[in-house]
């Protein structure tokens, strides 16, 4: 077993209530061609709802109770708390994502790559902090992909001047 499948196993046990055995159900199965394709919209709904700085919208792109674990600072829980951590520490900020994997079962799936955090300096030029990011989603009643649990972090060592490029997407300006 690929060690990508033992993590999505070793999450979804987690996140779903760590179940002793999963069976095959339709509650369970694998994600369909259309979940990918609509998680893949999600993701990029996301990112470009950061990359406007309109944080109101992107905390509607978690769950009401979601948590987001940032780095080198306490997790933030529900929308609210969310909408005033990215406020707070982000505004100026544009991303980039590069999707590595999509996994899950059922209702839950697990979204994991690297990011590019464009962060401008007091003259207005962007450096880069080049990361990391796994996220939970849950599927909504209404069909929508939201965001359950965030975690992501920085491959930099702390200390670190930001990277000058991104090396899968260009400069936000």
């Amino acid at each position: 077993m690929k060690l990508s499948k033992v993590y999505s196993i070793a999450l979804l046990a987690f996140f779903t209530g760590g179940c002793d055995t999963i069976a095959a159900t339709p509650e369970n199965a694998s994600l369909t061609e259309s979940d990918l394709i609509a998680i893949k919209a999600a993701s990029k709904l996301w990112v470009e709802t950061y990359n406007k700085n309109d944080w109101a919208a992107l905390a509607d792109l978690f769950t009401p109770d979601a948590i987001m674990m940032p780095p080198n600072g306490p997790s933030v829980q529900g929308r609210d708390a969310i909408e005033a951590w990215e406020r707070e520490y982000e505004t100026g900020f544009r991303i980039a994502f590069q999707l590595l994997d999509i996994d899950g079962s059922g209702d839950v799936a697990y979204v994991s790559g690297k990011s590019c955090v464009f962060i401008p300096d007091e003259s207005g030029v962007y450096g880069v902090d080049v990361g990391k990011f796994l996220e939970v989603r849950r599927r909504q009643a209404n069909g929508e992909w939201l965001i359950v649990a965030d975690v992501f972090d920085s491959d930099l060592p702390p200390g670190a001047d930001l990277e000058q490029a991104c090396s899968f997407s260009e400069s936000p300006v």
